[in-house]
């Protein structure tokens, strides 16, 4: 059976349109691509909005609260243990380096490793946790350097240069 799209109002067969249970025939009027390009020009135009932005991130979070997702995919204590022996096995510096470096204490929260070297284990930067989150999304690990490059692949091999870099990025993305 076909139909004919009210938006574009080409002839499309019934797959081609979303169910709809109150519409006569049980399906929308509008075909799935008209539908897909309202909803995009919509969302372009809302995503200008920071008020509609927050309420849909608190609605959101609300959904993900109320479906119970923290518990529909909270690992087991054995994943929890198997996950993290593979972390080790795979970063086996990165790993002493975290042992070392726990008895130095941390104004702000968090102990950054510019470097996974022997020699700068305990040369840490002092970083609050929330921009330790942003940092990371800015570096990628070398670990045959043991230590991390920018998004451009350049290797932060100073402690000067990484502390730069992840400031410089940090300030960028708040902007």
């Amino acid at each position: 059976m076909e139909k004919k799209c009210f938006k574009c109002e080409k002839i499309k067969p019934l797959s081609n349109y979303y169910v709809h249970k109150k519409m006569a025939d049980g399906h929308l009027g509008k075909c799935k691509e008209c539908t897909k390009l309202d909803v995009r020009k919509r969302e372009s135009k809302l995503i200008e909005n920071p008020e509609w932005i927050k309420s849909e991130r608190k609605r959101h979070r609300d959904k993900y609260f109320r479906l119970e997702y923290k518990e529909k995919h909270k690992s087991t204590s054995k994943e929890a243990n198997e996950a993290m022996e593979k972390y080790r096995e795979k970063f086996p510096e990165k790993y002493k380096a975290n042992s070392s470096s726990q008895r130095i204490s941390s104004k702000l929260g968090h102990n950054h490793h510019w470097s996974y070297n022997k020699d700068h284990w305990k040369d840490v930067i002092d970083i609050n946790p929330k921009n330790h989150l942003k940092a990371h999304r800015f570096l990628i690990y070398d670990q045959e350097r043991m230590m991390y490059r920018g998004l451009d692949f350049v290797l932060l091999d100073t402690k000067k240069k990484h502390l730069d870099y992840i400031i410089n990025k940090i300030k960028t993305e708040e902007d």
